[in-house]
């Protein structure tokens, strides 16, 4: 019950933190022009939603798509639904490794604005002897911020009455994209984008239709059908993801359906559970108090996320907070805290940190921040995460089970013959009830068969610690209830802060992280910790900064619902096309330039 007040409050104060951001990124529309030459003539409008701005930058990935031509920057007009072009002193560019970065003051309170930005990329196709190609990330991996919805479409320099069935599309980025054909133009649209992901176009048209393509410049080879056979193994891929998504939506959906049995057999479930694993499971590898109620020392040197994940049974949101925190206190990141900002900085080596910890400043510091830094108001608690950053977080959970499993920290089942043994029974019982029910007609039979599932729902659930879980947990309980008890705390007069830094680490993975910022707090006041560094360094110790933790657990929350929101979406997306007739996008790129696009505000 404390467990959830405490989560509610730190909901309220995350929702305060997160409203914070200064603006939000409504929608993206774009408008590619083809010509008949190769190159393509781009408008690109992007709508701010502002609470405050000094102005917006806008970037441009030109690589492999010649220099940037006849560049112009508009601006909409507050009292018109028209646009006016800004003029040059108002804005700057700068190119570096042909990424051409346009910087526009334009300074906003409290009110909705879109800049247009439009230029010209001279070689926008490749021609082959057999097909001509654009390929390109219309919408790079750069952004600031999340985009609501993108619109790009891409005009092909024919007629509108042109056989477009000779145009063959392909979109790539999340599953749910959609391309579609409307006549003469290619209409891509992506809904909920976030940083790191990208909206790719993909078209295979015939060559005549560039008939002022500089003919030095055609590729001399057949391409059609490898370029075909790409997107039909793309396409294969991302369809393959959503058969999965809609089985596990299918699978959810007809749990639901049933809530009555659902309660029901969970409710029988438990008292069977009960029964096996406190009569029969629960005395093996019994440890008999070793250390004692309470223990004052750190049991042994294993990683915060190891024993959050063997204590609890479970590798999530407080494994990673306390991961973050102690790379805080050992200096590799380092946080900087005022009334306007929070920022999580790399200032140490990595070299020595073992690979899940790389994995957590791979993903707070590259993923979510520039590379170098994090900005923790920047995120809004409601933001989604790319799936590739949530396969990284699985793969960080992955790296905790493995070192759980290689130290035998995990439980231990009923074995080869037990299993067959629970197998078998089950099979019976729920035989005999159906098959008894349907020829007397009488629905009490039908408890057999619920027998039959809670008999082989125990016999999978039932399990023991292993011998050295059963020990680690008896040492780590023991020092977690050193932590828990205020009066522990107070008798053992913890005079370092570093000490305390070291304790809270642990806390954080034990969720008992507030008593101990308590007791801390509280030895401060009674000056029982000794300042020999400075006046007020331990006092604003960072670790035990509040901002830090509501901070942090902003973005793990926002982690922890993401395969589930992330699967829903893709169950219901379209499927991809291995022909080119549209539909759903295909994950993997195919190839295309620009992904360092993007832009947002300043």
């Amino acid at each position: 019950m404390k467990k959830n007040i405490l989560r509610i409050f730190l909901f309220f104060l995350i929702s305060i933190v997160s409203f914070a951001a200064s603006f939000r990124i409504e929608k993206l529309d774009i408008e590619a022009n083809l010509q008949k030459d190769g190159s393509m003539v781009v408008s690109e409008a992007v709508t701010y939603d502002i609470d405050e701005i000094n102005g917006v930058y806008f970037d441009i990935d030109a690589k492999g798509f010649g220099e940037l031509e006849d560049l112009q920057v508009f601006e909409d007009d507050p009292n018109t639904s028209s646009f006016k072009e800004v003029d040059t002193s108002n804005y700057e560019v700068s190119v570096s490794d042909e990424l051409y970065r346009i910087k526009l003051y334009s300074k906003n309170h409290n009110n909705r604005r879109t800049f247009k930005f439009v230029y010209k990329l001279p070689e926008a196709i490749t021609v082959y002897d057999d097909v001509a190609q654009f390929n390109r990330k219309m919408v790079g991996k750069e952004w600031q911020q999340g985009i609501n919805y993108i619109t790009a479409k891409v005009i092909i320099p024919v007629s509108a009455s042109y056989d477009n069935s000779n145009i063959l599309v392909f979109g790539h980025g999340p599953l749910t994209g959609e391309v579609d054909k409307e006549g003469n133009t290619v209409v891509y649209k992506l809904n909920n984008y976030y940083p790191g992901d990208f909206l790719e176009a993909h078209i295979l048209m015939e060559p005549e239709i560039f008939s002022e393509y500089n003919k030095s410049k055609i590729v001399h080879k057949d391409m059609k059908q490898k370029l075909l056979d790409m997107e039909a193994k793309l396409a294969d891929e991302a369809n393959a993801e959503r058969d999965k998504a809609i089985r596990q939506q299918e699978m959810i959906n007809k749990v639901f359906e049933k809530p009555g049995l659902i309660f029901g057999v969970l409710s029988s479930i438990w008292g069977a559970l009960m029964y096996y694993i406190h009569v029969i499971f629960k005395r093996k590898n019994k440890v008999k108090n070793s250390v004692g109620k309470y223990l004052r020392e750190l049991p042994d040197n294993s990683s915060p996320a190891l024993v959050g994940g063997f204590m609890t049974n479970s590798i999530n949101d407080n494994e990673i907070l306390a991961t973050i925190v102690d790379l805080v206190r050992r200096k590799v990141l380092t946080l900087e805290n005022s009334d306007k900002n929070s920022i999580i900085i790399l200032t140490g080596s990595t070299e020595n940190l073992s690979a899940q910890e790389k994995a957590i400043v791979d993903i707070y510091i590259n993923d979510f921040g520039d590379g170098k830094s994090l900005d923790l108001k920047s995120f809004g608690f409601f933001q989604k995460v790319p799936m590739s950053v949530a396969r990284k977080f699985e793969k960080w959970r992955a790296m905790v089970q493995s070192e759980m499993d290689r130290k035998n920290l995990t439980y231990q089942g009923l074995g080869c013959l037990g299993v067959i043994f629970f197998a078998f029974f089950p099979m019976i019982f729920t035989f005999a009830g159906l098959v008894i029910g349907m020829i007397t007609g009488n629905k009490m039979f039908l408890l057999i068969v619920v027998m039959g599932i809670i008999l082989f729902v125990s016999g999978a659930k039932a399990r023991y610690p292993r011998k050295e879980l059963a020990e680690a947990k008896d040492k780590w309980q023991a020092f977690k209830n050193f932590l828990s008890d205020y009066s522990q705390l107070e008798e053992a007069k913890i005079t370092s802060v570093h000490l305390w830094e070291q304790y809270f680490v642990y806390a954080v993975a034990l969720g008992v992280s507030e008593k101990v910022v308590k007791a801390y707090k509280k030895a401060l006041d009674m000056g029982v910790i000794n300042d020999v560094q400075g006046v007020n360094s331990l006092a604003y110790s960072p670790i035990f900064n509040p901002m830090f933790s509501r901070s942090f657990s902003n973005l793990n929350g926002m982690v922890s619902r993401t395969n589930s929101g992330a699967s829903s979406a893709i169950a219901s997306s379209r499927r991809s096309s291995s022909s080119g007739g549209g539909g759903g996008f295909s994950s993997r790129s195919s190839g295309g330039g620009g992904s360092r696009g993007g832009g947002g505000g300043f």
